[in-house]
């Protein structure tokens, strides 16, 4: 049995200090597309890149989530003492062995500081594991339940390194089609990612429009509540759901008993707006840009990180928008 640290190969050379697969000995191979999951790691078709590391060199902790037949658990690589988030899957449930295998196509070639990083993955005993950056702030749901609302000058460089990854996204033609407080994640370096792209979309072309209906309800855009075809400003939207509820620490919208009669709101009602008495005019103006319910009166991620609402705020680049959250955390 071979051994390795921590690293992605790309041809000869090292792309990164970083990746993983897992190499048990076993000879089992799942294969979906152009990809193959093995005990030693996961390869791409017609891709250079490589991921590996070694099972045995991981030091497994705490279950940081759980779902009916998934888990993700707190994990660390011994020979480098990083930090990993394993998400592992029944093979055998489809629903999420695809979601899975979508979020591996989504990151597998992401050069983005603002997604989550992907380590690698592997097939083992009848689950798949894939190993992401392991973000110690949690969730901004997290952060909503433990500390409270956030303050305006934080929740714009928070925003602006969101933007910074549906821009990126939007480049490489995906819709996120998941954008809510628990699928975005915070560190104690001031790091704010996107995660869980297993509901992603890869479109053909920049125009290209999307037409099924996954994701989560409440923070689904209009067009998308009333299956209608949808695009890259979806993801506007959601996103502009959730910046609201992080600054009132409230969801925007009076919760019904039912996911029809919440539906049935959002549709009737009026978009939600900030109230003009308790937060600034940049920032009422950059949640009605986001909060359009026509959606071609949404502005693109690439627009709204050049928004009033981040300059006044002081966010004018992923760096420093990542030094100015580090001071909200550290105060």
């Amino acid at each position: 049995m071979s051994r390795s640290g921590l690293k992605v190969a790309v041809g000869n050379s090292l792309e990164s200090s970083y990746d993983l697969s897992f190499e048990d000995g076993g000879g089992d191979v799942f294969r979906k597309g152009d990809l193959a999951i093995h005990s030693t790691g996961v390869v791409k078709e017609g891709e250079e890149k490589r991921f590996t590391v070694v099972y045995e060199d991981l030091e497994k902790g705490e279950i940081i989530g759980r779902g009916c037949s998934s888990f993700v658990c707190h994990a660390i690589h011994a020979g480098t003492n990083t930090p990993l988030a394993l998400k592992v899957i029944n093979m055998f449930d489809k629903g999420k062995r695809d979601q899975l295998i979508r979020e591996i196509n989504a990151l597998y070639n992401a050069r983005c500081d603002s997604l989550i990083k992907f380590y690698g993955a592997f097939y083992r005993e009848g689950a798949i594991t894939i190993a992401l950056e392991y973000m110690d702030g949690g969730s901004l749901q997290n952060v909503l339940h433990q500390v409270g609302l956030m303050p305006e000058w934080a929740l714009a460089n928070i925003t602006y390194q969101i933007l910074w990854g549906l821009a990126y996204m939007q480049h490489e033609r995906r819709v996120h089609r998941d954008v809510k407080p628990s699928n975005l994640l915070i560190n104690s370096l001031g790091q704010v990612k996107v995660t869980d792209f297993g509901v992603s979309a890869e479109l053909q072309n920049s125009m290209a429009m999307c037409g099924t209906f996954v994701g989560t309800f409440k923070y689904m855009s209009p067009e998308r509540m009333r299956s209608e075809r949808y695009s890259y400003d979806s993801d506007i939207w959601s996103l502009g759901l959730v910046i609201l509820e992080c600054a009132t620490g409230q969801y925007p919208y009076a919760q019904d008993a039912s996911a029809i009669a919440m539906v049935q709101t959002i549709l009737d009602n009026d978009a939600p707006r900030a109230d003009k008495t308790k937060f600034s005019a940049e920032f009422c103006q950059f949640i009605e840009c986001c909060l359009q319910k026509d959606h071609d009166k949404r502005l693109k991620a690439e627009v709204l990180l050049g928004a009033p609402w981040m300059a006044k705020w002081g966010a004018t680049s992923c760096a420093a928008a990542r030094a100015n959250v580090r001071s909200w955390i550290e105060s």
